[in-house]
């Protein structure tokens, strides 16, 4: 794949399965992502434009291919269920898109290779949410910089778009993964010091026993910041908003309070480097429409974990987050060696407790830690429930 997170590309169809009772249609695969198609229609072997679920689909393309109506609402590509079969993509003849067409007639599209990107030539678009917007405290002026060392989580792949990641050798760890909105904490190096930051550090540096081991002035260069997965909402240097669910959080599980303690207990101010951060999922009442896990309050569950800008492998992560912080960590499904047999059965038929409420699916990450063994599993069930229950999406 030349863009893992891909949701429009070349793909090839790998396989075309009948479908019991159906005399008109079938399932082609591609990749790991399947699709319901006209009966001959396809052949094992044919390159095709594959857009996967939540494809935002410009309307001339989707009147072009007769699937306007078929759309979810904001012309996004949706997971339906037929016959007892998913159809999670659309899948697409080169010959019948006017841009490909265009691409033709220039002599430039002739060859096209597995796995090339067509996002940006078809005008497709990923879905994207729209992020709550929140005021900072009345009367508070501040001009916000984001601190560098304060790193956006990895945005890791839906398995189906890399087939084949994991195999029987691979040691993964499963997880939930949870629907609610993102968030991250950290205690990391500032972005700049003030006078008097600058003038600690020299004391600490020059006259040492003027600051008694641990004390703050050992961690001058250090602060507490936080925020969602791609605005940070405030920190020790620059301030905080007035409120917000991330805030609420933090103070609810006093997470500045457990990282300094991680922190001052685990870590020399010449060791922490970058920082550490704490990357976690919120979720509950209020967070999502229509998804709220039978809560009446907010909570959060941590994820991952790194030191320096490295991510810590899970179980690391895991130890730091519910060991030595004393946080709750996601809940883990599974650790072992991967099998498909394995991985379907935390997808499929897995609901909310006490519901029938589907679970949005799972995560899956190689034992030793490296991000590109990272992926995600949607329950196709969940999209179909979210889609019907008009449940929210991730902000």
């Amino acid at each position: 794949m030349e863009n893992q997170n891909s949701v429009c590309y070349v793909g090839r169809i790998g396989e075309i399965i009948p479908i019991p009772g159906a005399d008109n249609i079938e399932m082609a695969l591609v990749g790991g992502w399947q699709a319901i198609t006209k009966k001959n229609e396809y052949s094992i072997g044919d390159m095709v434009v594959v857009a996967t679920t939540d494809a935002v689909i410009p309307q001339n393309i989707s009147d072009a291919i007769g699937v306007t109506n078929y759309l979810r609402k904001g012309q996004r590509v949706r997971t339906v269920k037929l016959r007892g079969v998913y159809s999670e993509c659309l899948i697409i003849p080169f010959d019948i898109l006017p841009q490909m067409q265009q691409q033709y007639a220039r002599g430039i599209g002739y060859y096209w290779d597995e796995g090339q990107d067509l996002m940006e030539i078809l005008g497709i678009t990923k879905y994207e949410p729209l992020v709550k917007q929140i005021q900072l405290a009345k009367g508070k002026k501040i001009r916000y910089a984001d601190n560098p060392n304060f790193h956006v989580y990895y945005k890791f792949p839906n398995l189906k778009n890399v087939a084949g990641m994991f195999t029987s050798e691979d040691i993964v760890e499963i997880t939930r993964k949870i629907h609610g909105t993102n968030a991250r904490y950290g205690i990391v190096r500032k972005c700049q010091l003030s006078i008097w930051d600058r003038a600690r550090r020299w004391i600490n540096r020059y006259v040492p026993l003027l600051t008694p081991p641990n004390s703050d002035w050992q961690w001058v260069e250090y602060e507490y910041v936080y925020g969602s997965h791609n605005v940070e909402k405030g920190s020790d240097s620059q301030g905080f908003y007035s409120t917000d669910v991330w805030r609420t959080i933090a103070e609810k599980y006093k997470i500045k309070e457990e990282l300094w303690e991680l922190v001052k207990t685990e870590y020399l101010p010449e060791e922490l480097g970058m920082g550490i951060v704490l990357y976690g999922e919120i979720y509950g009442a209020g967070i999502q429409k229509n998804y709220e896990y039978g809560l009446t309050d907010i909570e959060f569950a941590g994820f991952d974990f790194t030191e320096d800008g490295t991510y810590l492998p899970p179980l690391n992560a895991k130890l730091a987050i519910e060991h030595f912080m004393e946080l709750p960590y996601v809940e883990q499904l599974y650790f072992g060696p991967w099998s498909q047999e394995t991985q379907d059965k935390y997808v499929f038929n897995n609901y909310i407790a006490g519901t029938k409420v589907p679970h949005e699916g799972i995560v899956i990450k190689h034992s030793a830690g490296q991000r590109n063994k990272v992926a995600k599993v949607i329950n196709p069930d969940y999209l179909i429930y979210g889609e019907k229950h008009n449940v929210g999406d991730s902000h």
